[in-house]
């Protein structure tokens, strides 16, 4: 199962629960918030986020009025997330909206490959989650 699929698994699951009444069963949360959004509105599904050992999936309960309460659900990940970024060859390659590729050397190519497989190392991998900053080409 990749993390998209566990992802929108574990959401319909809570959702159903929230829908029907229920507290979450699994997952850290806090219950006011649950009992506080119920008073304002029925609930929608909110936004997930990652770290390298969680995700948090958000649910809302709004009144329509601009009044909302977010209810984030925790959840310890069943493995490790990693994140990849597009390789910078890729980057120099996009078109129109196309990702494409670049040519290089062989022996560029394997000093390009080694430089993304340390990106997935667990100290250089936190590095490139939360918000991101604009890139500038030069």
């Amino acid at each position: 199962m990749t993390l998209s699929e566990f992802v929108a698994k574990t959401k319909r699951e809570i959702f159903s629960e929230l829908q029907a009444g229920k507290i979450p069963s699994i997952g850290e949360f806090d219950s006011r918030r649950i009992e506080d959004g119920r008073k304002l509105g029925p609930v929608q599904i909110g936004s997930a986020s990652f770290s390298p050992t969680e995700i948090q999936l958000e649910f809302l309960y709004s009144d329509g009025k601009g009044n909302t309460v977010i209810l984030p659900v925790k959840l310890t990940s069943p493995e490790r997330i990693v994140f990849l970024p597009v390789p910078e060859w890729v980057v120099e390659s996009i078109w129109q909206g196309d990702i494409d590729g670049s040519f290089h050397f062989e022996t560029q190519a394997q000093q390009l490959l080694q430089k993304f497989l340390l990106l997935i190392e667990p100290e250089n991998n936190l590095g490139l989650f939360g918000p991101k900053q604009a890139t500038r080409r030069e």
